[in-house]
């Protein structure tokens, strides 16, 4: 694929040479079973998207009545002869190429639904994740760009649940994938074991997505060592040869713009050389189509379609020559034995767990939610593996299904794998806001997390942020008795910072307030979406106040003391923190706190309530709606400890960032959001969005008695229009936003914001 870059020339510049020493060939050749007629093969090349031509050819060898009698691929190749060798028709390939989210197999996150709730709240809080793992030997990376779960679920997902085959000679069509060592770029022809890791492996482009071990060996693309393996078919004694070459074409003076580029030639320049070789080993007998695809990229897989009518083109003008390849006499029976019926369910008799991780096998069977002595599709399979990869401190989930000698009795294999670069995982963010006038926010923050410190999942989890307003904190997260119970305590330290305008917009300085928080709590994971905990909280603190209200109120600083029990309450299925386009989140909070202050202890009582849902409409349209309560009583109404805020884009738009506050908060709005783009086929997805929002809300409960401070307020109506970009490095926004006027009738803003969900 397009990605075969530096790893490609690093592997194929230290070889000394030009072909790789191939695999020995084990099991009897394949083609001893054809009588009465030359054994033909089809070898088909690597190249992305380009392989759809490889399905043009096979619709045209049918239709001319071309029996194929041995099928060996190099990675997409691979990937399209190994399901027409597994008996599928042409149309039910075209029917699995059109359906196959071919995007998502080079994407491995976790998807956000499938996280366990503090996994989510973990990766909202930190978007910025860049594979980092920190231990004593250092900072540690994966190995590639990508693990290669995203791709083994696509495959899974194309060929359905496969047993392991004890020969890939008993498939309707026998059947080679080939791949290279990277140890030593041999050249690795896999004739047994798992068809779809076979597949895969064939298919790991080195550096992009991690190597593949398998028998031993570690295996990536075949296109590092044999991208158009007619040698392969020729040694497993194939009479005649059509091969199908659609290796990528070398660009042009004009393309050769950047270092990446001049990379990608180099990498043309010697995979090209030893296509060229294996070219030449075709004799009179043999046929090579070229298909005009130089246009399609590796990576359009959007172009499927054309490629595949390039591939069709390319056998129709080559009719007359693959008409000596038709025996009209003997393809009917060849149809009629190619056509194996395709299982769509398999009984699993056994589940054995091969657990290489940290985890106990109680957590990750639990996970993985199947059953001994039930029927699975390749879906219920799919779903189990996402499940258990959703701890997301795990490399590779794989399974494969085995069956004893007698064929009665089926054993499903999961294999679970530690992230390599763990247990410990550094992860960012960046916030930044701007309103163009006299409102600035900055933070940049950092977490480091210790994984599965016990087999339950017990982490220790750290936060530092710098910026306008600080944080550090220390938790120990640890769960009892099963995965789903657990106690928690934390220790934490933060500043927060409100800019105070008066009724004119006039700056009254900055309000400060400095607090240190222990609480311990005991909770329930009532599933991956929803979660209960409850426990104790204990404040100290202090508000500083703003040079222009000490005369008014007659101190400079209000210290205080807080303590009583907590209850939490969250129930999240969105698919995104920020451009959710279904799902739902509530969440809520209540506390019971005995506030000291002045010398005195009042009982006071607090909750906030949030509810978020989206939906989409005809794929590119999504509404969605949120609602906030927030609201604290104090025992002394002269005395306020907690306070909540409106202002800033969505949040009151027209106003500066937490511009009103007060003790009591209502908020409701309905976003509307139009998905312009995204890179569908690239390992990071960053759709572009337009939007506009309708927002109400109001402030009630001064907190600080200054007469100068207008921060109360009756219902007051917003409104916005915005751009959006869901960023590798958070959600961006830039817009404009309108509420009713204030009392000094500037209630609109411009906003720049970076990192900040809404």
């Amino acid at each position: 694929m397009k990605a075969k870059m530096g790893l490609w020339v690093a592997a194929l510049l230290c070889s000394d040479l030009l072909f790789a020493a191939e695999s020995e060939v084990t099991g009897q050749e394949p083609c001893a079973r054809v009588k009465n007629r030359p054994c033909i093969a089809l070898v088909l090349g690597g190249g992305g998207a380009r392989g759809g031509a490889h399905l043009g050819v096979i619709r045209q060898l049918e239709q001319q009545g071309i029996p194929v009698d041995l099928i060996v691929g190099t990675s997409i190749g691979a990937f399209i002869g190994g399901l027409y060798a597994t008996g599928h028709s042409p149309d039910e390939i075209q029917s699995i190429l059109d359906h196959l989210e071919w995007s998502t197999g080079f994407r491995d996150k976790v998807h956000r639904d499938e996280m366990p709730v503090r996994r989510k709240q973990q990766q909202d809080q930190y978007p910025i994740r860049l594979g980092l793992g920190l231990s004593r030997s250092g900072v540690k990376i994966p190995k590639g760009v990508l693990l290669g779960q995203a791709m083994a679920e696509l495959i899974l997902e194309a060929y359905g649940a496969q047993l392991n085959h004890s020969h890939f000679d008993q498939l309707p069509i026998p059947f080679r994938a080939v791949a290279a060592d990277l140890t030593n770029r041999d050249t690795v022809v896999m004739s047994q074991g798992s068809l779809l890791q076979a597949v895969q492996a064939s298919m790991s482009i080195p550096g992009v997505v991690r190597p593949m071990e398998l028998n031993g060996r570690v295996l990536v693309d075949g296109g590092v060592a044999n991208n158009l393996p007619v040698s392969i078919a020729k040694e497993l004694g194939a009479d005649r040869v059509i091969a199908v070459a659609i290796d990528a074409p070398l660009l042009s003076k004009e393309q050769l713009d950047s270092a990446f580029a001049v990379t990608d030639q180099l990498t043309n320049f010697l995979v090209r050389q030893v296509v060229d070789q294996q070219i030449a080993l075709l004799g009179p007998e043999d046929l090579l189509l070229n298909p005009e695809v130089a246009k399609i990229g590796t990576l359009d897989f959007d172009q499927l379609p054309a490629s595949i009518d390039a591939g069709r083109v390319s056998a129709e003008q080559q009719a007359a020559a693959l008409a000596s390849f038709a025996y009209p006499e003997h393809f009917p029976d060849w149809l009629a034995a190619h056509r194996a019926k395709q299982a769509t369910s398999i009984r699993v008799d056994r589940i054995e767990l091969d657990n290489q991780s940290l985890l106990s096998d109680q957590v990750l069977l639990q996970r993985l939610a199947l059953k001994e002595g039930q029927n699975y599709n390749s879906k219920k399979l799919k779903e189990g593996l996402r499940q258990v990869y959703g701890v997301d401190t795990l490399e590779r989930v794989s399974l494969q299904l085995e069956q004893n000698k007698q064929g009665e009795d089926t054993t499903l294999k999961v294999r679970a794998v530690e992230k390599g670069w763990g247990p410990g995982y550094l992860n960012f963010r960046f916030t930044m806001e701007d309103d163009f006038r006299n409102k600035r926010y900055y933070q940049l923050a950092a977490s480091y997390t210790y994984t599965n410190i016990s087999e339950l999942g017990a982490e220790w989890h750290n936060e530092l942020a710098l910026g306008t307003d600080k944080l550090i904190s220390l938790e120990l997260y640890w769960p009892i008795f099963t995965p789903a119970t657990f106690v928690s305590a934390q220790i934490m330290r933060d500043t927060t910072i409100l800019a105070l305008e008066d009724s004119e917009g006039l700056s009254l300085g900055d309000l400060s307030n400095k607090e240190t928080t222990v609480t311990a709590k005991a909770g329930w994971n009532l599933s991956d979406h929803a979660r209960l905990s409850s426990g104790w909280t204990d404040k100290d603190g202090y508000f500083r106040i703003p040079v222009a209200g000490v005369d008014e109120l007659g101190f400079s600083k209000l210290g205080y003391q807080r303590e009583g029990p907590v209850l939490d309450f969250v129930w999240d299925r969105l698919d995104n923190p920020a451009f959710p386009s279904r799902g739902f989140r509530i969440s809520a909070n209540w506390q019971w706190l005995d506030d000291s202050a002045f010398g005195q202890t009042y009982r006071s009582r607090s909750h906030a309530v949030e509810v978020l849902a989206a939906r989409s409409f005809f794929e590119r349209h999504i509404l969605r709606t949120r609602w906030r309560h927030e609201s604290y009583t104090p025992g002394d109404p002269d005395v306020a400890m907690e306070q909540f805020s409106l202002g800033g884009l969505l949040n009151l738009s027209g106003y500066p960032k937490n511009y009103l506050f007060g003790s009591e908060v209502k908020f409701g709005s309905l976003v509307y959001l139009y998905k312009m783009s995204e890179n569908r086929f690239s390992i990071i997805n960053s759709p572009f969005y337009l939007g506009a929002s309708v927002e109400k809300g109001l402030v009630h409960g001064n907190m600080i008695q200054l007469e100068r401070l207008a921060n109360e307020t009756d219902w007051i109506w917003a409104g916005s229009v915005f751009a959006g970009w869901d960023s590798p490095f958070g959600p961006v926004y830039l817009g404009y936003g309108r509420a009713e006027d204030d009392t000094n009738g500037r209630a609109y803003r411009y906003y720049l914001s970076l990192g900040h969900n809404f």
